[in-house]
């Protein structure tokens, strides 16, 4: 792709955690480490003191997804130091463990192919493992796919002919790895570079200057956020073609994209800043952070968006010009690098689950939330 140069790559996770853990101490010393940008004070602050949260007790939970079908809610996970891929039922504001399965040294991430197979990411043994989920929630290893390199992460698209298309996005390095995947057809398989480190991989509705729907992500190792067309069939996706978007002074972590698709909010390492880009005004805005930056994103609408921060979740509400007008402020159990919206109690409201990379749990937020 053009623009983009060739890097030497090193292990930068110990390096960059320091500097988080560094600016964290510093941060929690300061007075005013609360104060979100110079427009908001701490009067203006709301605190979680009496919000319905619980605790599951997965640690180190380095990627996971909760998915309800017909009322029925599961969240399927990955503990990155014990190696194991765990299943939970969510049964209002209950949690039930349904399995969990061991897989090779270090899994990243899972997902939800459907609503009978999930799909993990594995360091160790540079694999897509597909396992079936029975009706009660049992867990059966399908298929182990070889991706070629160490994956950090999958992204699942359904394909146009029924199968899957699953994207495995690299733990350090410039290829991703497409993966045509259905259960009783041939895996095929299409590597491509993208960019130094594409870590998370993000659907969006819209894409820039009249686009359509297609896939960002954030690249750890050259800071830049790129952009590919949705495919729908494999052929399409051996084939895509990768944009750069925007190149950032500190590292993307995460992008959150709103459900109307206009907005894309992106989660900046340090800085004291992170961003917004308005897909409909080809428009990019900074926006007022702490110090210690944002690991992870999730945006509720095109105005109100939950930012992971150094172990808990910072719920912000925005103008139009980009200024805090309100705020909350959730504790979790860890470093919430993966957030997610859904109704978890099936009442009706959204309620915000933090996937904590760091730490002994991780944990639901119950809605409502909003500030």
């Amino acid at each position: 792709m053009s623009g983009i140069h060739s890097f030497r790559f090193f292990d930068t996770r110990w390096i960059r955690i320091g500097i988080l853990l560094i600016v964290a101490g510093v941060q929690s010393a300061c007075q005013t480490a609360d104060v979100v940008g110079k427009g908001i004070s701490l009067g203006e602050k709301k605190e979680n003191n009496s919000q319905s949260t619980i605790s599951i007790p997965s640690p180190e939970v380095w990627g996971g997804e909760a998915r309800c079908d017909s009322g029925v809610c599961r969240w399927v996970a990955v503990e990155h130091e014990t190696s194991q891929v765990v299943l939970y039922a969510l049964e209002g504001k209950r949690w039930r463990l349904l399995d969990r399965r061991s897989v090779a040294y270090h899994p990243d991430s899972a997902k939800w192919i459907d609503h009978t197979h999930v799909v993990a990411a594995v360091e160790k043994s540079r694999s897509l493992d597909i396992f079936s989920v029975s009706s009660d929630g049992k867990l059966s290893p399908q298929a182990q796919i070889d991706v070629g390199f160490e994956p950090r992460d999958v992204f699942v698209l359904p394909a146009r002919d029924g199968g899957w298309l699953l994207l495995a996005t690299p733990y350090r390095g410039q290829q991703v790895a497409w993966v045509y995947w259905h259960p009783t057809q041939a895996t095929r398989k299409a590597a491509q570079t993208w960019c130094a480190t594409p870590w998370h991989v993000t659907r969006v509705p819209r894409g820039p200057q009249g686009n359509g729907p297609g896939l960002i992500a954030g690249c750890m190792d050259d800071n830049q956020l790129v952009y590919v067309p949705q495919p729908h069939t494999f052929e399409e996706a051996a084939a895509s073609q990768v944009t750069s978007m925007r190149r950032f002074d500190h590292v993307p972590r995460r992008i959150g994209v709103t459900p109307s698709g206009r907005y894309w909010y992106v989660a900046l390492e340090l800085g004291g800043l992170v961003a917004r880009y308005d897909v409909t005004a080809n428009a990019w805005q900074p926006l007022p952070f702490t110090v210690f930056g944002a690991v992870g994103v999730a945006a509720y609408d095109d105005d109100t968006v939950a930012w992971g921060e150094n172990n808990r979740i910072l719920l912000m509400r925005y103008d139009k010009d980009g200024k805090v007008v309100a705020q909350r402020s959730f504790q979790v159990s860890g470093l919430p690098t993966e957030l997610q919206w859904i109704d978890l109690d099936q009442d009706g409201v959204q309620d915000l689950i933090s996937m904590n990379s760091t730490g002994p749990a991780s944990n639901i937020l119950y809605g409502p939330l909003l500030p």
